[in-house]
């Protein structure tokens, strides 16, 4: 009974935290080039329920497996395309295919998707947040809006070349981790064995979301159906137990 009891909760704690994952995704459904997140959960190990004919463990039957419940597992992010939006805007920049942005902060390289670049006061181009868009030079210096940058990421102005957009792909790219300001890192430095970039860098475009609303909009209604029907098994089971405390210890 007080077995069952524990597998509804854990039940819960799952379901609160695909609630929380549809909550992210839902709120970054504007963010520009931004991954949804996936819940993968896992059955804790099964154990083997044995029966025991009058105490003696050599006539045991087996009875079947039982397992505690669900725990999460990992969050698993989706890097498939977001749709491509033309906005005409010379510093925005959109990656078609695989690959990301080298971004220049004090913490070192961060990678992202989100190409919705400007121009600061010193004429380089930069995040909306101020850090600098690397190139294969450093920093990437324009000065003026009056520039060009072709399919392979090289950036032209006035007809003469300047520098080259880095960027950059991973073999594995689970392996990556989000850190805030749609940026990731890679942790792993196994990972960190250079792919060559094969996409297509388009500008004058911007990358939405990935996130599907409709899917978010079916995966919060089922995780909060499996929420309340955990929760009626643990109020059921709390009923039981109540009455087994109080009415059969009398008796």
């Amino acid at each position: 009974m007080v077995r069952g009891l524990y597998a509804a909760a854990t039940g819960m704690i799952n379901q609160m935290t695909r609630l929380d994952k549809v909550a992210n995704n839902m709120a970054n459904v504007n963010t520009r080039g931004f991954k949804g997140d996936q819940v993968v959960s896992r059955a804790f190990d099964e154990e083997l329920l044995l029966r025991l004919d009058k105490g003696q463990a050599f006539l045991s039957r087996h009875i079947g497996t039982i397992n505690h419940g669900v725990y999460v597992d990992r969050l698993v992010t989706s890097f498939n395309q977001g749709s491509l939006q033309e906005t005409g805007k010379a510093t925005d920049v959109a990656i078609k295919g695989d690959g990301f942005f080298v971004i220049l902060t004090q913490e070192g390289e961060r990678y992202t998707r989100d190409g919705g670049f400007m121009l600061d006061h010193e004429g380089r181009l930069v995040t909306l947040d101020g850090w600098p868009v690397a190139g294969q030079m450093g920093p990437i210096f324009v000065e003026s809006q009056n520039f060009v940058i072709d399919s392979e990421g090289n950036v032209m102005v006035g007809g003469r070349y300047v520098d080259r957009l880095r960027l950059v792909n991973f073999q594995d790219l689970q392996a990556l981790r989000k850190v805030g300001h749609n940026f990731y890192i890679n942790p792993d430095p196994e990972n960190n064995l250079p792919i060559e970039f094969e996409g297509e860098v388009l500008q004058g475009f911007v990358e939405s979301s990935n996130v599907d609303v409709v899917r978010e909009t079916v995966d919060m209604i089922t995780a909060l159906r499996n929420y309340e029907s955990n929760q009626k098994v643990i109020k059921m089971i709390d009923s039981v137990l109540s009455k087994t405390v109080n009415e059969l210890g009398r008796v």
